[in-house]
């Protein structure tokens, strides 16, 4: 478990053991900003750092670690040895470290349970500590692989709480982690059941997305699509249209044509699958606007109302935002 066992002080003086060998010869130490902040009106509020910013020194090291946690400025969570505890929690004016004749006038409390296990490349330690008035102090900690604590439980119970709260955590592990159920996708090529169809339909008042709806109902997009037409809730493309008058192009209409031929003419359905196969093989909008003979906006509202897939049309959600 990384630890902090050194740390620099504003003026440059190094306390701690910042010459302690890491037990991976081959890492260099971790380097954060500590802004050491003790609660007001604390014994640790007069130590001579309280309020400075210190440049730490973290690894996994041979000393034994302390019972607080830093936060880091610069982001992570670790333990600090007991001598890094020691020089930043003694009051001003006190003795930074015991004499090694020293005797404690009162022993520390000796923890009556220290129970771990690795998995998933995370580090879990339970410690239970029985107190004076009878109660179970327990603190479980989460660290990851370089020893970065990334989660705390920690509180005061009796030896008859145990149990009851094994039960919950049991029942909690059950409930948070059941997956939650989805109802089975329709069937590829093989129809929409009633159900499905319904639901269909009221999403997609809601979600006009395909690649929303494909997901959600675990098939792909132009599954959504031809159901959608099924039901009449989108247009077939050619499906209303009707043999316009001939009539003469306005001046503003033959001068769009010259730059772009298709300008405000109806796609077709041969049209539409061919600008979904060159959005997929990764066209972008100014190279289909000019193949296509249409404006690069014609070009992205019909990769949306296809449901196309590409950077091209990722491009025209974008814009569309």
């Amino acid at each position: 478990m990384s630890v902090i066992y050194a740390f620099q002080d504003p003026s440059g003086n190094w306390h701690g053991d910042p010459d302690a060998p890491l037990l991976d010869p081959t890492e260099e130490p971790g380097r954060g900003i500590l802004t050491y902040q003790p609660v007001p009106g604390t014994p640790e509020a007069t130590s001579p750092f309280a309020g400075q910013r210190l440049t730490v020194l973290y690894g996994v090291t041979d000393l034994e670690a302390g019972p607080v946690t830093y936060q880091l400025d610069t982001g992570g969570r670790f333990l600090a040895t007991w001598r890094i505890h020691t020089l930043l929690a003694s009051p001003m004016g006190t003795a930074l470290l015991p004499t090694p004749s020293a005797t404690p006038t009162a022993p520390l409390p000796v923890p009556c349970l220290e129970s771990a296990f690795t998995e998933g490349g995370r580090r879990y330690v339970l410690t239970g500590t029985r107190c004076d008035n009878g109660q179970l102090t327990l603190e479980l900690t989460i660290s990851g692989e370089r020893g970065e604590v990334q989660g705390e439980l920690r509180g005061a119970v009796t030896a008859d709480d145990l149990a009851p709260l094994a039960r919950l955590l049991d029942a909690a592990c059950r409930t948070l982690t059941t997956p939650v159920a989805i109802p089975p996708p329709p069937r590829q090529g093989g129809g929409w059941a009633p159900a499905d169809s319904a639901r269909l339909a009221a999403r997609f008042r809601q979600e006009r997305g395909f690649g929303i709806l494909a997901a959600e109902f675990g098939c792909s997009r132009g599954a959504i699509y031809e159901e959608l037409t099924h039901q009449g809730l989108i247009r077939t493309p050619g499906s209303d249209r009707t043999a316009p008058a001939s009539r003469p192009l306005s001046e503003a209409m033959q001068q769009r044509r010259q730059t772009h031929p298709n300008s405000h003419t109806r796609w077709n359905d041969e049209e539409e699958r061919q600008l979904a196969r060159r959005c997929a093989d990764g066209a972008l909008i100014p190279e289909l606007s000019t193949e296509f003979g249409r404006s690069e906006q014609a070009v992205e509202s019909r990769l949306l109302k296809i449901g196309a897939v590409g950077a091209a049309a990722d491009q025209a959600r974008l814009n569309a935002l």
